[in-house]
């Protein structure tokens, strides 16, 4: 057991690591990173800090450290739609902007073993006919050396191909022990190099910086700080590609909002100034999907939610939808952590592809009629809310609100029908039961409301 003395070095050295790296090793390990240290100290916990301490983190103490506690799961078109927007839209517009120089500088921030920027090249070799006329500059970072060192030979298992582009992987690798390995041509493409994202940019400015799945391992200072970077070292007109969840981390007031079907992407404005751009591309025609299994993490991230622990439930969505892109209730989840940052654009744009996904999820209705609320779209938000209600008939929280708008309309007797009805969904339900997962309102609190309601008709 570590003794008291030992329990002061490992408070320092996850001081020390949040501080260098900007990981939220203490958040994110939080049950298990003592034993971590412990473990890796080999006993001697004051040695390790005074390495730590007097070392950078090119040293091999913080790289074995780095990739003992470093994510490091990625694989190849990981983020599909983002690299389908890449070729249909930002490198179109980014031919335009630099037709002259015929220059493109492309930075894969914390990039692992390399399947991002390589999916970048071969989305680049598709989608210029013109390449070989270009100077393009893709940069791959990593503070892991030993995740650089497996980008940079460019063989890859099987597992790295499972959610590849068909044809992706017969024209792209050739058969070799051990994998597949990266054809010459598509390697030469990518310049790896080692990097910090709390230290200087590779490159001084940079067309597109993505950087997916990244920022949600950063304490919040540490993504204020590499947000800010990026704005600095993108060029006006440059575009920056966040994760599913990232977006949540970093000042959005001084961007160029781009809102697309399914994502939404930021761009350094030039003189007209930030603004929200709606982009009503068209999305394959596709059914409803089956819903996957709802993962253990999701009902962790609910709770989170409740218990505003912010930080944590962004990591476990993200996660989460890293995983499986089409599971509905992660994407509303998102969006409530959107719609409570005032991050209206990028909250919308989760509960539309939650409803796409999965078109009778109550939650994603009921949460977009508190939208248009808070834009005072009254009749909207009575839509909303009654299909909330008709995809869940004791969806409590939605029946509270129409019953309330109902009531200030002078519509007395709806909203009373509204409000018996919802206390009747009541019954039953133990008191400290949540009424749903987008809100901590308990079923007793809700009994309460929703008496003193029927009171005031």
């Amino acid at each position: 057991m570590p003794t008291d003395s030992d329990n002061a070095y490992i408070l320092e050295a996850i001081a020390l690591i949040e501080q260098r790296t900007g990981l939220a090793v203490g958040a994110q390990f939080r049950a298990h990173l003592e034993a971590i240290l412990y473990d890796f100290a080999q006993g001697d916990l004051a040695r390790l800090v005074q390495t730590l301490h007097a070392t950078p983190e090119t040293a091999p103490t913080w790289q074995q450290l780095i990739h003992t506690l470093a994510i490091g799961e990625t694989y190849f078109f990981r983020h599909q739609p983002y690299l389908q927007l890449l070729r249909n839209y930002i490198l179109p517009d980014l031919v335009v902007q630099r037709r002259d120089s015929r220059q493109m500088h492309i930075w894969s921030a914390g990039c692992a073993t390399g399947e991002e920027p390589y999916s970048i090249a071969v989305t680049l070799r598709e989608s210029l006919p013109d390449l070989p006329r270009w100077s393009i500059q893709l940069i791959g970072t990593d503070i892991n050396q030993r995740a650089l060192e497996a980008a940079q030979k460019g063989l890859y298992r099987p597992w790295a191909f499972r959610q590849a582009i068909t044809g992706f992987q017969e024209t792209y690798f050739d058969p070799a022990p051990g994998g597949f390995q990266l054809k010459p041509e598509i390697r030469q493409m990518v310049q790896f190099r080692q990097g910090n994202l709390l230290a200087a940019p590779p490159l001084p400015q940079f067309d597109v910086i993505v950087c997916c799945n990244v920022l949600i391992y950063f304490h919040e200072e540490a993504a204020r700080q590499v947000s800010a970077m990026f704005y600095e070292t993108l060029a006006p007109g440059g575009w920056l590609i966040l994760g599913q969840a990232e977006m949540l981390r970093f000042e959005r007031d001084r961007w160029t909002t781009h809102v697309f079907p399914e994502m939404v992407v930021y761009q350094k404005p030039g003189a007209d100034g930030p603004l929200t751009r709606r982009h009503n591309l068209p999305l394959p025609q596709t059914a409803p999907r089956q819903q996957p299994p709802t993962p253990p993490a999701y009902t962790e991230a609910v709770v989170a939610l409740r218990e505003r622990r912010y930080d944590e439930a962004e990591r476990l969505l993200s996660n989460i939808l890293a995983q499986n892109s089409d599971f509905a209730p992660a994407h509303v989840l998102i969006g409530c952590l959107f719609a409570n940052r005032q991050a209206y654009p990028e909250a919308s744009m989760h509960l539309d592809t939650a409803l796409r996904l999965d078109p009778l999820q109550a939650d994603a209705h009921c949460l977009r009629g508190l939208l248009y609320l808070e834009n005072r779209q009254q009749a909207e938000a009575r839509e909303s809310l009654r299909a909330a209600l008709y995809c869940n008939r004791q969806h409590i929280l939605a029946a509270m609100i129409l019953g309330h708008l109902y009531s200030q309309m002078g519509q007395a007797e709806k909203a009373r029908r509204i409000w018996e009805e919802a206390q009747r969904a009541l019954n039953g339900l133990p008191p400290d039961a949540p009424v749903s997962d987008i809100s901590d309102l308990t079923a007793e609190a809700a009994r309460v409301f929703l008496s003193d309601y029927i009171k005031q008709l």
